[in-house]
């Protein structure tokens, strides 16, 4: 019999780690070709691994919560049929697998206490929807999978447990403990490597009267078609129209071969918040899309990540990333640069300001803006030269509609 040994391959953009979030199926599980056996978390997305063949799980190669590098082992498989010689195809799934050949009988294991149960995802989310944590719940299903029916039994029985967020409390020194885990991991490790930035910082303030009356009059428009219309696509297609004269924002970085790579594309990232943590879907060759194709392609890769539905092509390739503070009630902010990219725009709350007005005080609307860029690359005089041109797109916004 074959013996399969399956090993993590790079599951997306340049990624050298993934962690263990769950696993689908236990040592002793028979399973099929393609079907789903383990989710892994990188820093952009969370994505299910399937089997390259059929057969007999014989090992697991990590527990949850581990963080396993690219070429680790992820789980044995003995095959209970032909193998294909072309296995190395299942690369393109996102796995590595290398095999060779033994000679010995499978047997059944009982599941590792380090496994979670075998559930489906849509039996995982009535579980959490009921507050029952299916470590309680014993499955009816084939190889001891939990059903719908299994959980919703349970959930009328006295005394179930519910689950909880992975936690250590000391009550007696009343400290909580909180193991860092999943995107959060991913997103304390993505922050120190790019704290290694050299950031330089420009801000700047502007009248956004004209850029709000615009947004006003072609709202009517977009919701006609289904799309409310907020002034982020505005900044979002004033820095895409700035970095055409300003390219060497539009770049990325290898610190490592000491090159730089500079894009005819605007391969735009924009920071979402979600219940997670923070995720930046990328829109690829933005500097094709108008205003409207902005407004659209923003709210749909949003929704797909915050439901981490979103794939690793749609979370990266960026080579410019903005971040709208100013959504949550944030005047300004020190973004910080997403590496390899060198830039990154953020936006701050519209207010009331007392500015001058033809060379008297008056009230006005003012955006403020701020752009971080990597020192190494740009220079401030560069920088100043970028944030004015963007400046000057949104005191004119109707350039932005053309």
């Amino acid at each position: 019999m074959t013996l399969i040994d399956y090993k993590l391959a790079d599951v997306g953009e340049g990624i050298a780690e993934a962690e263990v979030i769950e696993w689908l199926v236990t040592v002793g599980d028979l399973v099929t070709e393609d079907q789903a056996v383990v989710i892994v978390e990188t820093d952009k997305s969370q994505i299910e691994i399937p089997a390259p063949v059929t057969g007999v799980v014989k090992s697991l190669g990590a527990k949850v919560g581990d963080v396993l590098s690219v070429g680790s082992s992820l789980m044995q498989i003995e095959a209970t049929g032909k193998v294909s010689g072309d296995i190395s195809s299942q690369v393109a799934h996102g796995i590595q697998p290398a095999a060779s050949t033994v000679s010995n009988s499978t047997t059944s294991a009982p599941r590792a206490s380090n496994v979670r149960p075998l559930a489906s995802p849509s039996t995982r989310k009535l579980a959490a929807s009921l507050g029952i944590n299916l470590e309680n719940v014993t499955g009816s299903g084939p190889n001891g999978q939990i059903t719908a029916a299994d959980v919703q039994a349970t959930g009328s029985a006295p005394g179930v447990s519910e689950s909880g967020p992975a936690v250590t409390k000391d009550d007696g020194n009343g400290i909580t403990l909180i193991q860092l885990r999943g995107l959060r991991r991913q997103i304390a490790t993505s922050m120190s490597d790019a704290l290694r930035i050299p950031h330089i910082t420009e801000f700047k303030e502007i009248d956004a009267t004209a850029l709000l009356a615009l947004r006003a009059e072609l709202a009517p428009q977009f919701e006609k078609a289904g799309t409310k219309l907020s002034v982020t696509p505005f900044l979002m297609r004033a820095c895409i129209l700035a970095l055409q004269n300003h390219p060497t924002f539009n770049s990325r970085f290898d610190a490592e071969m000491g090159e730089i790579r500079q894009y005819d594309d605007v391969n735009l990232g924009f920071a979402t918040a979600t219940e997670d943590g923070l995720i930046v879907p990328v829109m690829r060759a933005a500097n094709d899309f108008t205003v409207a194709k902005l407004a659209s392609e923003t709210d749909r890769l949003a929704d797909l990540a915050k439901t981490r539905k979103a794939t690793t092509d749609q979370l990266g390739g960026g080579t410019f990333t903005i971040t709208n503070f100013g959504s949550f009630g944030t005047w300004l902010g020190t973004p910080i640069i997403r590496p390899p990219e060198v830039a990154i725009a953020g936006f701050g709350r519209i207010a009331e300001k007392v500015i001058p007005v033809d060379g008297q005080p008056g009230v006005r609307m003012v955006l403020p803006i701020v752009v971080a860029a990597d020192h190494r690359i740009n220079d401030g005089a560069h920088l100043g030269a970028f944030v004015s041109d963007i400046a000057k797109l949104l005191l004119n916004p109707e350039t932005l509609v053309k």
